[in-house]
């Protein structure tokens, strides 16, 4: 569930990209052979067309509301959420649901809308607000991929299984991944298997603090998905940083030249439950956190 206030915030926000921009929003450009239909009410906002504001409710109620329109044919949401076993470490599990629950609330209003795990199930088609019960319950009970051959594979390898899983839908998908994307492996042959499938894609890397930025000290590395366990000094501390740097410039270039798009998310630091703290805004700290960055990342946008 989001917090009540969290979701009045949300309420004045879109997904900004490329492909929800052909046919949503307040109102799409309509294709040869395409039509429109009635969406919703907003209030009105200076630069809207006067042509669209419903001045009937204008006669009942005294106040401004613009009409929106949206294309009957609507691009269609993929909103994957990697449980893989690295997920686990360092609060970013926690952090992609909060991100994907806000992505979720949003997206469902302007398109048809799936959430998927990167290893194993998925919510139905969904759009509209009705559906959202059905959708947080599917992101809280998202379990972590342990053991067999889900648990041994990382989200690069696991790109390719599910992407070739999609309906292939040439300019009409949009799907956003939100993923550490570590995994000792090339995501290339990932890039190739979504681009088969003619979607759109956004990676939102989902990274802890500590991953970014180690300690210095003496710790222990632990490969989850191979359970090694190595102890590491300062050095070798400065040596992962520099390598878990390097793996992410090197994927977010294998992800700019497939033509799609790539962001950094850093998680919390982890700490008490900030699901628990409302302020008096009535957000959470985990849900405002969330929502900061992706409004700092240009992803949500006002409407």
């Amino acid at each position: 569930m989001l917090a009540s206030g969290t979701r009045a915030l949300l309420d004045r926000y879109a997904i900004a990209s490329r492909a929800l921009a052909r046919v949503g929003g307040d109102r799409s450009a309509v294709e040869a052979g395409q039509s429109v239909e009635f969406h919703d009410f907003r209030p009105y906002q200076p630069g809207d067309e006067l042509r669209y504001v419903d001045w009937r409710v204008y006669a009942r109620t005294g106040r401004l509301y613009t009409r929106l329109y949206q294309a009957e044919r609507a691009v269609e949401l993929h909103l994957v959420l990697d449980n893989s076993a690295s997920m686990g470490l360092g609060g970013k599990f926690d952090h992609a649901r909060t991100v994907v629950r806000l992505l979720s609330y949003v997206a469902q209003r302007d398109a048809p809308t799936q959430v998927h795990l990167l290893f194993g199930g998925a919510t139905p088609r969904l759009r509209g607000r009705g559906g959202m019960l059905e959708t947080w319950r599917f992101i809280d009970e998202a379990p972590l991929a342990t053991g067999g051959a889900a648990g041994s594979r990382g989200p690069l390898t696991g790109l390719v299984p599910f992407a070739m899983g999609l309906p292939s839908a040439r300019g009409r998908s949009l799907v956003i991944v939100v993923s550490d994307l570590l995994e000792d492996a090339s995501i290339e042959p990932g890039l190739a298997a979504l681009r088969s499938r003619g979607v759109d894609v956004g990676f939102l890397q989902a990274l802890s603090r500590d991953e970014l930025d180690p300690p210095p000290g003496l710790l222990e590395l632990h490969d989850v998905e191979s359970g090694e366990k190595l102890p590491v000094g300062p050095d070798e501390a400065l040596t992962y940083r520099d390598e878990v740097r390097d793996h992410v410039r090197r994927t977010r270039e294998a992800i700019l030249r497939a033509g799609y798009r790539h962001q950094l998310l850093t998680a919390p630091t982890v700490g008490a439950d900030p699901a628990a703290a409302l302020g008096t805004s009535g957000t959470s700290s985990a849900e405002r956190t969330a929502l900061t960055e992706l409004i700092k990342l240009g992803l949500l946008v006002k409407r």
